[in-house]
């Protein structure tokens, strides 16, 4: 298998001839933290894999502020392709880095003829594709569906440990709510008992009990 495959989780199992037509096309690229790879709409002819490193997605509405959607680690795919028949796709986001990262990238039509001709790889992409969805669905959940409070429970409720890894500012980036927002609804959740703070941490004392404030009406 070339090289430049082995960094990839994706390629693992393939046989090496299969990947010899996307070689000539194959990658790598570093970017630093802050920049953008593509702007919402941009044209791609090509697939993206993020191979170490952190990227979110965000759309900019009429105002333009950011609204901000979810974040992908390393090992991605950070190319959402909704066929194996087109030979381009329109970029849904923009996707800017958030650490310093390394990115595999490689032609869009070679790619998809590979994958179709490999079952491990096909059920790979399916099983990629599945998670995008989720992610998608659960951004509609977070933006559109699920009120103030019910966002900050989801959140502490669900992804408590990215929620004390981040600063309250960027927690309300991402829940897409103004930071006095946030300590409103956290004052209400620690007056009630649900939630405390130790050594500098948020620790959930009631998890049961904020799962009423995100089900409850859905």
């Amino acid at each position: 298998m070339p090289l430049v495959f082995d960094e990839l989780e994706f390629f693992k199992g393939c046989a090496p001839e299969k990947l010899i037509p996307l070689s000539a096309t194959a990658k790598i690229k570093e970017y630093k933290m802050s920049d953008v790879m593509v702007y919402e709409e941009d044209d791609m002819s090509r697939v993206y894999f993020l191979i170490e490193g952190e990227v979110k997605f965000y759309k900019v509405d009429r105002f333009n502020s950011e609204v901000f959607l979810y974040t992908l680690n390393s090992q991605s795919l950070l190319t959402n392709i909704g066929s194996l028949d087109c030979a381009r796709i329109s970029c849904f986001s923009n996707i800017e880095f958030l650490l310093p990262s390394r990115v595999f990238s490689c032609d869009l039509v070679l790619f998809k003829e590979v994958v179709k001709s490999d079952n491990a790889l096909l059920i790979n992409l399916v099983n990629i594709l599945a998670d995008q969805k989720q992610l998608v669905e659960c951004t509609i959940n977070m933006g559109m569906v699920l009120d103030v409070t019910a966002k900050v429970a989801k959140m502490l409720h669900s992804y408590i440990d990215i929620y004390n890894s981040l600063k309250k500012q960027e927690v309300s980036y991402r829940l897409n709510i103004q930071p006095a927002t946030l300590s409103r609804v956290l004052a209400k959740f620690t007056r009630l008992g649900l939630i405390s703070e130790a050594d500098h941490k948020t620790v959930v004392l009631q998890r049961d009990e904020l799962t009423r404030y995100f089900k409850e009406g859905l």
